[in-house]
This record gives structure tokens, C-alpha cells and sequence, in this order.
């Protein structure tokens, strides 16, 4: 009976193309964490919701978020964050 949060820790990369309130990620990344149309990052133990739209050009092992949203909650370029579905 596997019970598992299943989570991947990763860097976080601003990007100009994400838009406001979303992070970009591989739909394989998506399908393995089990993420539907949300996930939550945490960075620096601090919690974060955001939508997710998939590319399947963008590296499978990196998260993009917009460079605006991420530095306003104080995420910097090329963090490491743990992202996984909302855990609901």
C-alpha cells in the first residue's frame, strides 16, 4: 500500500514566457508527481500554490516559474524547490 507523497526537489528557474501565477514543467514531471492542474512548491520551508502548464520542450528535471511572481514571494533564480501536488 504505497502511501508516498511523491515529491521531486529541483531547481526553480525564472522564465520570461511563463505567465503570472503559473509554473512551466515536462508533462513527464507532471504525470509522475500525479499533479493535476495545481502544485505546491516549497522553498526556504515556505509554501506556495501555483497552476502548472506542461511543455514537453522544457528540461524534465527543472521548474519555471514567472521572474515577477517568483521574486515577489522572494524566490530567486535557480533555487532549489520541492514541488508535488497540492496536498489536499
Amino acid at each position: 500500500m504505497e502511501s508516498m507523497v511523491k515529491e521531486r526537489r529541483l531547481r526553480i528557474l525564472h522564465d520570461e514566457t511563463a505567465k503570472e501565477g503559473e509554473l512551466v514543467i515536462h508533462s513527464k514531471l507532471k504525470d509522475e508527481l500525479d499533479i493535476k492542474t495545481k502544485a505546491e512548491i516549497v522553498v526556504a520551508k515556505r509554501r506556495f500554490i501555483f497552476k502548472i502548464r506542461t511543455k514537453t520542450t522544457v528540461e524534465e528535471d527543472k521548474i519555471y516559474g514567472n521572474p515577477e511572481d517568483l521574486l515577489r514571494e522572494g524566490i530567486q533564480d535557480n533555487s532549489i524547490a520541492t514541488i508535488r501536488a497540492p496536498l489536499e
